[in-house]
């Protein structure tokens, strides 16, 4: 068979690709090129349709960069609680940004992947289908990643800003990046031009396969500076004005650890040359994560050269250090101020070097948060919440639910893992999967710190209004999700051994931030209520892109500033 040859416009003028067209379209014509004997090879998801022809400019006053920033455990409180401390970039965004004081997940499991999803593809978890970091597969019957082992965003069931950018634009360009493998492949979209996050082995910026297949030369120069090794042999020590407040913001060292562990904290093991241990612990434990991340925007900026055209381009950036320095230490720690403060300076930083390279009043700037956390159950305690953490009687009681159900309904395993229902063997015993269901969930209620267990039949295609049971029926995917999803308390946490986690239908864990900069900032606050589902086509509306008309979220521009 004849392979189907076609031109490409990549890194060529208009004019020069309009001539090749000519000159290919005429060698078909004559039959010196075949193509109709075999179908052209599937395009890479990096890459935009060969045969796209350039579009008019954008109209004179777009945007020439949109930059989406998601904070990871960006708690929308801590902007409000320590607005006084920030003083650079955060600062900066909330005297010059359109803030959105009232925005919210509108869906119950609040972690990463869905977070991130949420955000950049305007639907909900029940559509784009990352219900969380991992789930169940039935039919491996294994754990799946949510952007599985070689990361992509191959499960990703809805396109995003990104894609709707390209499909308006061809000529943008689209990049993400994140300490984290998930916070870079859901800010991307299905086709960007390449998506990176760190790597804890070697302490590199990666990617995958799904994305290119080998380094360019900006990035391979700059893993030559070792951005990561300038931290070896240091401590990470708390900057002055966080033990200065500590004690006025009711800030202080968790004394219930196994180990105290006061400042200054020690970045890896005894060892004499940075390992997997030191990159481990400084991604992981840090904030200075942050820091390599936003170093190496610049580079991306520079090295691919975005925003130097009239075609808007697109830099996701997903900042993770909050996140696991939070997990480690809770809300209310002088760790987490530490990592907020050098957060809200090096974003002063990354504003002046896009200042200076594409202009800020170029640039599209959007700020949010893919969750919260929930306070330490031990400090919301002493602040006098009914706080607490699964014991032994809690754990016991949800393992004697595989006890009642095998009196009821048969001696058998009904449940593959945790509430992911065996439906072949349902099927197999000629059980009713409702009445299982039911059986299920009147078991569960009757555990302590539990609310409620929602049940597949109630959360699949519900459309009503109910507030709770809406949320997590938009966290409810057919496939992906348990059959049962359990509502603890609030300030409940499922976990003994960590410090804290989030993942509640709970404010501390749904109320986020979203700041909005527009090119010529225009300021206001705006109370109403919104979702991060409306996020995206918000931001797509600013840049002239019309979005997918079946979004769950929706576009904003009318609560802004009049001239906008």
């Amino acid at each position: 068979m004849k392979a189907c040859l076609h031109p490409s416009n990549h890194g060529e003028d208009p004019v020069g690709f309009d001539l090749k067209l000519l000159v290919w379209t005429l060698l078909v014509l004559i039959g010196l090129v075949g193509c109709a004997e075999e179908a052209p090879p599937p395009e890479s998801p990096a890459t935009v349709d060969s045969l796209t022809t350039s579009v008019e400019p954008p109209p004179e006053g777009t945007p020439r960069l949109i930059l989406f920033l998601v904070i990871d455990q960006a708690r929308a409180d801590y902007l409000v609680r320590f607005r006084p401390l920030l003083k650079h970039g955060l600062a900066r965004l909330l005297e010059e940004s359109v803030v959105f004081t009232e925005a919210r997940h509108d869906h119950a499991i609040t972690t990463t992947a869905p977070g991130h999803a949420t955000l950049s593809t305007g639907v909900h978890p029940s559509r784009h289908g990352i219900v969380n970091n991992w789930w169940f597969d039935r039919e491996s019957k294994d754990e799946v990643w949510a952007v599985g082992d070689d990361p992509s965003p191959e499960a990703v069931e809805a396109t995003a800003l990104g894609d709707w950018l390209k499909g308006r634009y061809p000529e943008s360009k689209v990049f993400a990046a994140s300490g984290k493998d998930r916070g870079a492949v859901l800010t991307g979209g299905k086709r960007p031009d390449a998506v990176y996050w760190s790597d804890d082995d070697d302490g590199l910026f990666t990617s995958s396969e799904y994305y290119q297949d080998d380094e360019p030369a900006w990035l391979v120069a700059y893993h030559q500076q070792r951005f990561p090794d300038r931290y070896f042999g240091q401590v990470w020590e708390p900057l002055p004005e966080v033990m200065t407040h500590a004690e006025a913001y009711g800030l202080e060292a968790l004394e219930f650890k196994p180990i105290a562990d006061p400042f200054p904290h020690p970045l890896g093991s005894a060892s004499p040359t940075p390992d997997a241990g030191f990159y481990d612990v400084l991604f992981g434990d840090t904030p200075f994560g942050d820091a390599y991340l936003a170093d190496f925007a610049v580079a991306l900026i520079d090295g691919e050269q975005l925003g130097q055209d009239a075609y808007p381009d697109f830099l996701g950036l997903g900042f993770s250090a909050l996140d696991k320095v939070g997990h480690g230490y809770g809300p209310d720690s002088p760790e987490v101020l530490d990592t907020l403060l050098r957060l809200d300076r090096l974003l002063g930083d990354l504003f002046e070097a896009i200042d200076q390279r594409i202009g800020l009043d170029n640039t599209l700037i959007s700020l949010s948060a893919d969750h919260g956390v929930v306070p330490v159950p031990e400090v919301a305690k002493a602040q006098g919440l009914a706080a607490r953490r699964f014991g032994a009687a809690e754990i016991a009681c949800f393992q004697q639910v595989d006890q009642r159900l095998r009196a009821r309904f048969g001696d058998q395993a009904w449940y593959l893992q945790s509430f992911y229902l065996d439906r072949s063997a349902v099927a197999a015993a000629g059980v009713d999967p409702a009445e299982l269901e039911a059986e299920t969930r009147k078991w569960i209620e009757e555990c302590p710190l539990v609310v409620r267990a929602w049940t597949r039949s109630e959360l699949e295609g519900y459309a009503g209004e109910e507030s709770m049971q809406r949320l997590y029926a938009n966290s409810f995917h057919p496939e992906h999700s348990a059959d049962i999803l359990v509502q603890l308390e609030p300030f409940t946490l499922r976990t003994r051994s960590g410090i804290t986690t989030h993942g509640s239908p709970y404010d501390y864990d749904r109320w986020v931030p979203w700041l909005l900069r527009l090119p010529k900032p225009l300021p206001a606050v705006i109370d109403e209520p919104v979702f991060t589902v409306d996020v995206a086509p918000t931001v797509a509306g600013l840049v002239g892109v019309t979005p997918p008309s079946d979004l769950d979220g929706v576009d904003r521009r009318p609560l802004l500033p009049s001239s906008h």
